[in-house]
């Protein structure tokens, strides 16, 4: 993609130094950075941040675009990241690509504090308003994806609601929740995998995902004082062996996937999961944190009901 943007190497290799001094359109700088928040800090938007691409020139459809594309980008990143793919035969690379650095640990802010306190962000929306962004909910692919949630949630989502000015994203949010409700792997245990929802949601401190992943835990057999573990101590040798390596395989993924190693696999592998275990944690993480990223961004108020299905076989 950079080869089309910027025919020019030097430019390039500009970008990829430091995006804030390349010589860029301003308008491209401010994206770099909208987009750089994105990843390392999703839940510090502020309204503010949208009104600045706005007076930009950028139009809400454009940025809801700008902010799906981020979330896919998370997904396929962190995938890649923490599955050991390697980059393309002459992929760029740079401070911006290949490994991604630091991208996800976010040091500045931290995703996760010595202590292990981290407060949720709180999106702050106006009483009518259920995100920062226009919305467009008249088309017939909306229509039909609303219709499929109200069945399976007994409501629509609000993200889904959020993002109705870009229609092509609906089929991979779709996917993405049903992903997210259970297991995809035998080994892993519908509990394991709800407290690995409730640890993402509260170190991606998603105000919007955490009543449902609490929710789904509890529907699993957790209680309260579970969910107050996760989020106080989730590192803590006091859990039972699997546990803790799941629990540990889980942060790892989401604060610094490019640095997981074959060890990471081979311990997961010696406390007794599977190679499919390991897919489903790293997926249920990376998905987690595309949502979580994508309504951090754009403001996106809680569900009026935690997205659990009405049923098991809905």
């Amino acid at each position: 993609m950079l080869p089309l943007l910027y025919p020019d190497p030097e430019t390039r290799e500009a970008l990829l130094a430091d995006p804030q001094s390349a010589p860029i359109p301003a308008l491209h700088r401010k994206l770099f950075a909208f987009a750089e928040k994105f990843v390392r800090g999703a839940w510090t938007t502020t309204r503010d941040d949208l009104q600045q691409l706005r007076r930009a020139g950028l139009a809400d459809r454009d940025i809801v675009q700008w902010a799906t594309l981020g979330s896919t980008q998370s997904w396929f990143t962190m995938s890649a990241d923490g599955g050991g793919v390697p980059l393309e035969d002459g992929g760029p690379t740079g401070a911006s690509v290949g490994r991604t650095r630091d991208a996800y640990e976010a040091t500045q802010e931290g995703l996760l504090a010595a202590s292990g306190e981290v407060s949720s962000a709180t999106a702050a929306t106006r009483d009518d308003e259920i995100a920062w962004v226009e919305r467009d909910e008249s088309t017939e692919a909306y229509r039909e994806t609303a219709h499929w949630a109200e069945r399976r949630y007994g409501c629509v989502p609000n993200l889904l609601r959020a993002v109705s000015l870009q229609p092509e994203f609906y089929r991979r949010h779709r996917l993405a929740l049903e992903l997210l409700e259970a297991p995809q792997s035998a080994s892993l245990s519908p509990l394991q995998h709800a407290m690995i929802r409730v640890l993402v949601s509260h170190l991606n401190r998603s105000a919007y995902s955490e009543p449902t992943s609490t929710a789904l835990l509890l529907r699993v057999g957790g209680d309260p004082e579970l969910i107050d573990r996760l989020r106080a101590e989730p590192l803590s040798a006091d859990w039972s062996t699997i546990d803790r390596v799941v629990l540990a395989l889980a942060t790892r993924f989401a604060r610094n996937a490019y640095k997981v190693t074959e060890k990471d696999a081979i311990a997961l592998r010696e406390a007794g999961l599977d190679d499919e275990a390991y897919v489903d944690i790293l997926n249920t993480v990376s998905i987690q944190t595309s949502l979580d990223r994508l309504a951090n961004t754009l403001g996106v108020r809680p569900d009026p009901v935690p997205l659990v299905p009405l049923s098991p076989a809905a």
